[in-house]
């Protein structure tokens, strides 16, 4: 399953070029406890309610934080 996740990782850095060492970091330590580069621990969603994806959930925490203060 490890395996299928770090293959699943490579194809969505693909789609996230710009995506900061330390993104990187995060998703990879995310992917190596079994989870997906698909899904995110914060649970957040899209307007659709799809869940986003770990990088751009990331981004949206770190803007929303940047919105309050």
């Amino acid at each position: 399953m490890i395996r299928y996740l770090v293959n699943e990782m490579k194809r969505y850095l693909t789609l996230v070029s710009d995506a900061s060492e330390e993104e990187i970091s995060e998703l990879k330590a995310w992917v190596d406890a079994g989870n997906s580069p698909y899904s995110n621990p914060w649970y957040i969603t899209d307007e659709r309610g799809d869940e986003l994806p770990f990088i751009h959930a990331r981004r949206e925490i770190f803007s929303l934080a940047d919105d309050i203060d």
